[in-house]
């Protein structure tokens, strides 16, 4: 037995023309595989176009009382009325008036005397090309739900792994306070809460991307010791470092860290993380054996990062580095670290770019702006300078005073000049030698952190790493610290980088530090 075909009912089209002769010829040309209705009048078409809702209107230009042109404009205003396809015809030809039928919203023009072969076609032509587009969108409306749908099945899905990870990196815990265990079984609970972990963060970054992705991450900043980030990443990744001999090297404005230094950025710590360990690991994995990978750090006018190592990016994704999915010669991975350290790097407000050559290898390099709501609205740094050499007091000053966010508000050039003025002036920042005439910096910067914290930026000749770890002990008290080398040589004054690093550091300490205290 035969399935009986259900007969689609027919499309439908309105006439409107004022001549009876012109309405009974298309009337004919169309009625067999149309279902066709007409008017003589302007205004009785429009309330037939609301009634009737056709698919397509033929609409005379010129009639009484109210010409196509107005029907037209009246027809696409209306929300009701405004996807029917109209299109014109009239005994004119002009291309003016075509151009007019076009911007009121019409698909196409033809003119009398009436061909019945040439409406038929355009008829069926615009048509075909609505009834496509109508299924188009419904197969883009289908597509996006799905897109959706599979997404929130993904959020769910890696929401209800963190339930039995508490367990994974809990037990561990509650077993080894039942004790006693031996060593090896130590390192196994240890080598469980550890995966237990690192599965979370991956979980939680996984979440977080979705977030990025669909524009509804809450971004909550704060300042992070991007320093202790980066070591923390070496520790982790010190089996790839040692399978291809491989080391990471740390560079503050051009030279290694002096001992306990941080490089604070203003941002989220777990972001940060994640982006510096994908970057990092990028790095290593395109190395070549027995190279650095060297990380600097600059403090500019954004905090600046840049990731370097001796190795090549392929030219054919050069362009799509920081795409999803974009990888080459990997056997595991899918493509994503690039693409997650660019959503977190415009999360920041900041930016990511990539310089790759045979010559000079590979860097990888991250701006990240500064706290700006820490400078705005914000009076100047009220800096104290504690120098006893009167030259380099006054070039420490002309330098400062030509920022317009530091006011200098002293100087002292001995120590118990230096405790009185602190108590006196309480500066928002003192810049301290580290030798003076009768005590050193870091006793008074003691003596001054006991009663009043007052961030201190050490200036001085003396950068060894004894005097650099007895700076950066005074931190036990309170207070953000920090230290720059002095200029040895009078002819280094006037170079603009020791000035523009003192400046950049006092704003990037002082500013958090007001806020605090």
């Amino acid at each position: 037995m035969k399935s009986e075909q259900v007969e689609q009912p027919k499309q439908t089209i309105l006439i409107v023309d004022d001549e009876a002769v012109n309405i009974k010829i298309l009337h004919e040309s169309l009625q067999k595989d149309y279902q066709v209705i007409f008017s003589t009048r302007g205004k009785q078409a429009i309330e037939l176009a609301k009634s009737k809702k056709p698919d397509l209107i033929i609409l005379d230009i010129i009639m009484p009382e109210m010409d196509g042109y107005a029907v037209c404009k009246a027809l696409k205003q209306d929300p009701e009325t405004h996807d029917i396809l109209v299109i014109f015809i009239t005994v004119k030809d002009h291309s003016d008036d075509e151009t007019k039928g076009f911007e009121l919203g019409a698909v196409d023009y033809i003119t009398k005397p009436i061909n019945p072969s040439v409406v038929k076609a355009r008829v069926q032509t615009h048509l075909s090309l609505m009834m496509a587009r109508r299924e188009l969108e419904i197969k883009n409306r289908e597509l996006i739900e799905a897109a959706s749908l599979r997404e929130d099945i993904d959020a769910i899905s890696r929401h209800d792994l963190k339930a039995p990870l508490n367990g994974i990196i809990n037990l561990p815990q509650l077993i080894a306070e039942e004790g006693p265990l031996n060593d090896e079984q130590k390192e196994f609970l240890n080598i469980i809460e550890t995966s237990g972990y690192q599965m979370l963060n991956i979980v939680n970054m996984s979440l977080n991307l979705c977030k990025m992705e669909r524009g509804n991450y809450s971004f909550s900043p704060q300042d992070v010791n991007l320093i202790q980030v980066i070591k923390k990443i070496r520790s982790e990744l010190k089996d790839v470092l040692d399978i291809k001999s491989l080391s990471i090297s740390i560079f503050i404005d051009g030279r290694k860290p002096y001992a306990f230094e941080r490089f604070i950025v203003h941002g989220e710590g777990f972001l940060l993380y994640s982006m510096m360990a994908n970057l990092i690991k990028n790095a290593l994995e395109a190395s070549p054996e027995n190279e650095i990978v060297a990380i600097h750090l600059n403090h500019r006018a954004s905090d600046i990062i840049r990731i370097h190592n001796a190795g090549v990016v392929p030219k054919n994704i050069r362009n799509d580095f920081f795409e999803k999915y974009s990888t080459y010669g990997k056997e595991s991975g899918m493509g994503l670290g690039t693409y997650s350290a660019r959503l977190i790097a415009h999360i920041h407000q900041g930016t990511i770019e990539l310089n790759t050559d045979k010559m000079n290898g590979t860097d990888v390099i991250v701006q990240l702006p500064k706290n700006k709501s820490s400078f705005a609205n914000s009076s100047p740094v009220r800096v104290l300078i504690v120098e006893d050499s009167a030259t380099e007091r006054l070039f420490i000053e002309n330098i400062l005073q030509k920022c317009q966010d530091i006011d200098v508000i002293g100087s002292a050039s001995n120590g118990k000049e230096a405790i009185d003025k602190a108590k006196q002036l309480k500066p928002d920042l003192i810049t301290m030698d580290i030798i003076l005439p009768d005590m050193n910096g870091i006793e008074i910067t003691n003596i001054i952190m006991k009663t009043n914290p007052i961030p201190i930026v050490f200036v001085s000749a003396f950068t060894d790493e004894e005097s650099t770890r007895m700076a950066f002990d005074a931190m036990k008290f309170g207070g953000i610290l920090d230290i720059i080398a002095k200029p040895c040589k009078s002819e280094d004054w006037n170079k603009g980088s020791w000035g523009n690093d003192l400046i950049v550091k006092i704003l990037s300490l002082s500013h958090v530090q007001v806020k605090q205290y």
